[in-house]
């Protein structure tokens, strides 16, 4: 399944178990105006709701032999889809006030090379990257998302009586209404708020937290009490979401693991003294030799291509 696809799937289900939902008698005024932000945060959830709409018309005429044969066949084929999606919402209607998209323990998770845009019920949208999975946990009182790895994005969506909170090891991310990109590499949690503002605790069972704002990003080795925090271009922020991945002063070793996720064969560092190296620039997800073939130029590095794909960066 493309990620376009996933995309309208999840939509597919939203939109299902909310015309479940406000079909039945408990829906309260706060379901109702978040039913009503969710259809008006993207034409598409209108769209498939009208479809679900459309569809329960359909199948309430099916008993009338003259009628449902002729209706059945002019379903386009996303109907048939949205059927079996629709039938199973209805199965798991009693679990919609739970908050949750699906099961209370979902995993989401993305395979080396795959991105993914996950739409959750209470509006919010994450973007998860490459070779990436994260565990919901949504409750009455908090909506908690627990990065089991790799890195995601966040837009969301706000809800004063149920903090959003998003937890990496032993640290936790407090979200005060925002966008930001959380990620986890080689035992160093980085958090870079694009918009609004979040606050960062370093250890769960520890006072204190570090408030951060749009531009700010903050890296916070494991075992570290405080992060460091600097500022980057807003635009940079989790560009990867648009096929670009924007690195500014990264180090070479950082980089060359989250360009290898992007190929079919990876990149290694024949020498790892150039782990640490520096640099910065701008290269397309979708062409990654593209960074191989302009990196002697930003580098005193050349770069060997193996017989079976794979590249190696050596000092020159």
């Amino acid at each position: 399944m493309t990620p376009r696809q996933e995309r309208q799937r999840v939509i597919d289900e939203l939109a299902a178990k909310w015309f479940s939902h406000m079909r039945s008698d408990a829906c309260d005024a706060r379901e109702r105006q978040a039913f009503a932000d969710w259809l008006a945060e993207d034409p598409a959830h209108e769209s498939a709701y009208r479809e679900i709409e459309q569809l329960w018309s359909d199948l309430d005429q099916v008993h009338r032999p003259t009628i449902a044969p002729r209706r059945r066949s002019s379903l386009p084929w996303r109907g048939f889809a949205a059927a079996s999606v629709f039938c199973a919402a209805l199965l798991l209607a009693n679990d919609f006030s739970g908050g949750r998209l699906a099961d209370p323990q979902q995993v989401q998770s993305t395979v080396p090379g795959e991105q993914r845009e996950v739409t959750l019920v209470d509006g919010t949208r994450v973007f998860l990257a490459a070779d990436s999975a994260l565990r919901l946990d949504f409750s009455d009182s908090f909506r908690d998302v627990q990065l089991l790895r790799g890195e995601a994005y966040f837009e969301v969506a706000q809800d004063a009586d149920r903090p959003f909170r998003v937890t990496v090891g032993d640290s936790r991310v407090r979200v005060l209404g925002t966008g930001f990109d959380v990620r986890c590499e080689s035992g160093v949690l980085t958090v870079a708020v694009r918009h609004g503002k979040v606050a960062l605790q370093a250890q769960r069972d520890a006072p204190g937290e570090q408030m951060l704002t749009a531009g700010d990003r903050a890296r916070l080795p494991s075992g570290v009490g405080v992060a460091r925090v600097d500022r980057v271009p807003i635009a940079s922020i989790a560009a990867w979401r648009d096929g670009m991945l924007a690195f500014r002063n990264q180090p070479l070793g950082t980089l060359v693991d989250e360009l290898s996720q992007y190929r079919a064969a990876p990149i290694r560092l024949g020498d790892e003294r150039l782990a640490q190296k520096p640099v910065s620039g701008n290269v397309r997800l979708a062409r990654p030799d593209d960074f191989l073939s302009a990196l002697p130029v930003l580098l005193d590095v050349r770069v060997q291509r193996k017989a079976d794909g794979s590249a190696v960066i050596l000092p020159r």
